[in-house]
């Protein structure tokens, strides 16, 4: 039974446990230079936060890698410097020791969202294939999920619709499964969104209002298990009813659209300048130009450099405004400037080492990493099958062998013992018949015993045993240890039996040396029924007036 259950643990270890030790991804700070305390600062004082990491840095209170990572993700949300950002995600992994696996994943999965949104699809599948193997190999299995979406948003970028929206459907309900903290569920969300943008590019506005669906039943899903993000939820919601009113509005349910749109007014995120932008789409999606131009004259766009992202959709949404309201003059001057603002920004792309043709080789080197991938894990199973096997079968045999040595020594110890035991009763017989035959006159007794002892002990040479006592003599002669003092000075007036068994054992250990001169004080010692070379040494001194190794090279001379 202990034997099955010790290959059942083994195999249990082998398929199981065979992995680094668990890994824990950092925990968010909880004091003002957090996360989130930081990016509440940030969403109405960019700059006051930058300079707010700066000095935790100064001051000895955030590490330097706390503090690129913090400077990335907040340069990432509130500011378009994309470039800058990647430069501290790079000098932050560049610092990180090899074993912050959390951490090193978690500023890869950074990276490749910045270089992603920067359309640096080259960095972006490079950090995706990084983080992916650091994730699969420490069984960080939400965090693997989030870069194949991420793979799958590169695919779609790269013109590759169909597999980029498969790659990313399939990851998020992927990602579902697992999704267990509050990070994993907002990176849910943000995935669910993104999807959301997507199908609004193809005007797909069916499949918008689904999963729209869907990431409601998400953030739902998150309140009831963190109840205390009450400005994340508000912010999401405000997404949902703002995205749902622009769907309903370019499929022509203006009456529903407007509903929506009134649910989102209700939302306190609509006074933030991203849900100053969100009603920008909606205006635009109707047809509403003034509200459009109204709510951008309300947040200036104050960049110098125009060749901005922010800037081109901001344009676009006046466009599609005018459009929408029939003034196709003014909207094609709008669309002229997106088209220059569109080359200018994929000059800069190019410049930057960012052109498509390398990017979808990097795709097709990632699908190919990632099913050389699937074949290493598929063979590494094998491999540790087989060793479990190998190790499970020499376990049988060591046992087997062992189990047969002990019934052999077993064997061995219980015949030696009967030979003990029927030796200790012949002993005890002759005893008793030579207690027997003298007692009859008391002196000539005692005499007799004292005869019958000395040739006892000396006839078996039962001195020779390390364990004798003087209760053991008395057991196998059948009299009391008061006879046997009294047999002792009929040997000898006041002989101890301690001295008499020595002065047996040094008179055997002279003869030992004469005959046999080679032998070491060990081996005599041994010989002659010593525990210890020490109290050899003691007696033999006491007797001879030598050190037996004296002794013994005055034989040898």
């Amino acid at each position: 039974m202990k034997l099955r259950v010790f290959i059942l643990l083994l195999l249990s270890l082998l398929f199981v446990g065979c992995r680094h030790k668990s890994v824990s991804l950092p925990q968010p700070r909880t004091d003002r230079y957090s996360s989130d305390s930081l990016k509440s600062l940030a969403s109405h004082d960019f700059e006051a936060a930058f300079r707010l990491v700066c000095e935790g840095e100064n001051c000895g209170d955030l590490t330097q890698i706390e503090a690129d990572i913090l400077r990335a993700s907040l340069i990432y949300q509130y500011d378009d410097n994309y470039p800058q950002s990647i430069r501290y995600c790079r000098r932050a992994l560049a610092a990180l020791d090899d074993d912050e696996v959390g951490r090193r994943v978690e500023t890869l999965y950074l990276l490749a969202t910045v270089a992603y949104a920067d359309k640096n699809l080259s960095e972006c599948l490079q950090a995706c294939s990084e983080g992916k193997d650091l994730a699969h190999r420490f069984r960080l299995p939400f965090q693997e999920y989030s870069f194949d979406y991420l793979v799958g948003e590169c695919q779609f970028a790269l013109h590759r619709e169909d597999d980029g929206l498969r790659m990313m459907c399939e990851s998020i309900e992927n990602a579902k499964r697992v999704a267990k903290t509050r990070s994993d569920y907002g990176h849910l969300i943000y995935f669910e969104n993104n999807l959301i943008s997507a199908y609004s590019m193809f005007d797909d506005h069916d499949n918008v209002l689904s999963m729209i669906e869907l990431l409601e039943i998400s953030i739902d899903e998150m309140e009831s298990l963190f109840p205390d993000e009450k400005q994340y939820y508000d912010r999401y919601r405000y997404y949902i009813y703002s995205g749902r009113a622009e769907a309903k509005a370019l499929q022509g349910r203006r009456v529903e659209a407007e509903a929506d749109f009134r649910e989102a007014l209700s939302c306190n995120y609509v006074h933030t300048r991203d849900g100053a932008m969100r009603q920008m789409d909606y205006y635009a999606a109707i047809g509403q130009v003034d509200s459009v131009l109204t709510i951008g004259e309300r947040f200036p766009y104050q960049e110098t450099d125009t060749v901005r992202r922010n800037y081109r959709m901001r344009l676009w949404r006046i466009e599609h405004a005018y459009r929408v309201a029939g003034d196709t003059v003014t909207a094609d001057q709008y669309l002229h400037r997106i088209e220059a603002l569109s080359r200018l920004i994929e000059r800069r792309e190019q410049e930057e080492g960012t052109a498509v043709s390398a990017a979808q080789y990097d795709t097709q080197y990632f699908q190919l990493a990632l099913n050389d991938m699937a074949q290493t894990a598929q063979l590494t199973r094998l491999l540790l099958c087989l060793l479990a096997l190998a190790v499970a079968l020499t376990f049988l045999i060591l046992h087997r062998v062992n189990k047969i040595k002990l019934a052999k020594a077993a064997d061995n110890l219980r015949a030696a013992t009967r030979s003990m035991q029927e030796e200790m009763e012949r002993l005890q017989k002759q005893v008793r018949l030579i207690a027997r035959e003298g007692a009859e006159a008391q002196p000539e007794a005692t005499r007799q015993s004292a005869k019958s002892l000395a040739a006892f002990i000396e006839g078996q040479k039962l001195y020779l045993n390390k364990d004798i006592s003087r209760s053991l003599i008395a057991q196998l002669m059948g009299c009391s240890q008061q006879t046997m003092t009294k047999m002792l000075n009929e040997i000898q007036p006041d002989l101890s039996f301690p001295d008499y068994i020595k002065s047996l054992r040094i008179t055997h250990a002279l003869n030992l040396i004469k005959e046999n001169p080679n032998l070491t004080v060990q081996e005599v010692a041994d010989a002659s029924g010593f525990y210890s070379i020490s109290s050899f040494e003691r007696s033999f001194k006491a007797v001879t007036g030598k050190t037996p190794r004296a002794y013994m090279k005055e034989m040898e001379g």
